[in-house]
């Protein structure tokens, strides 16, 4: 088993504080990190963003643009070889997944978790996709004024639940009772929050603290929600 931040929701400033924790988990003084940033169509200003934010934190950062380039398979293998730490941007989430499954990306995250050959993360899109579903906004990338938001499958499946990121926005609360037809536990956590796994050990982080986070289930069609614990 490997090492996952999966962060909720914020931005290079707020999560600042998770992301320093995602490096400490490198045991890296300088570590390399891979942006991908196939959720939003490989945005250019988007991958320059975070370049700056975390070489200003003391890291070198490569970035993987499945969209915008044409790799071969051992520039890949190579680009995941040389990250200590992988990070997923955000963005649309359906689409990113449709490109990674068509390169057999997904299958290499999977292998890199087992192995622990570096620590995978990630925010919104990028945390969801450790899940095996998600409450996604996928519909608001697709120009449709009467978009809405809806629970996706397909995800990589380290985690057997439903990851809700965002929760603290308007329009996430309908996460509750999209999750009762799923069968599933739910997790919901507001921006600035994260769940961590470090091989096999899970706990949550936040870099806001009046964030929350809620285990969420439904029994006999019953809601039961349960505030998460958080460690700092």
């Amino acid at each position: 088993m490997g090492r996952i931040v999966a962060i909720a929701g914020g931005n290079l400033e707020t999560t600042q504080k998770i992301n320093r924790y995602m490096i400490s988990l490198s045991k890296k003084v300088h570590p390399n990190v891979l942006f991908i940033g196939t959720a939003s169509q490989d945005d250019e200003g988007y991958a320059e963003r975070f370049k700056n934010a975390f070489q200003n934190i003391g890291c070198s950062v490569k970035t993987l643009a499945l969209v915008k380039r044409n790799y071969l398979e051992t520039d890949v293998e190579e680009l995941l070889f040389w990250a200590d730490i992988i990070y997923v941007g955000g963005g649309d989430t359906v689409s990113m997944m449709k490109i990674w499954k068509a390169f057999s990306f997904d299958k290499k995250l999977k292998e890199i978790y087992r192995k622990d050959q570096a620590v995978l993360g990630g925010i919104s899109a990028g945390a969801i996709c450790w899940f095996s579903g998600g409450h996604s906004d996928s519909e608001s990338f697709m120009e449709d004024e009467n978009w809405n938001y809806k629970i996706v499958d397909g995800m990589l499946g380290i985690y057997p639940f439903v990851f809700c990121p965002h929760y603290n926005d308007e329009g996430r609360k309908s996460f509750d009772k999209m999750l009762k037809s799923k069968n599933m536990r739910g997790l919901a956590m507001e921006s600035e929050t994260a769940f961590v796994d470090v091989n096999g050990e899970l706990s949550f982080i936040r870099s806001r603290e009046s964030a929350k986070a809620y285990w969420i289930d439904w029994v006999n069609d019953n809601l039961h929600k349960k505030e998460v614990v958080f460690e700092n």
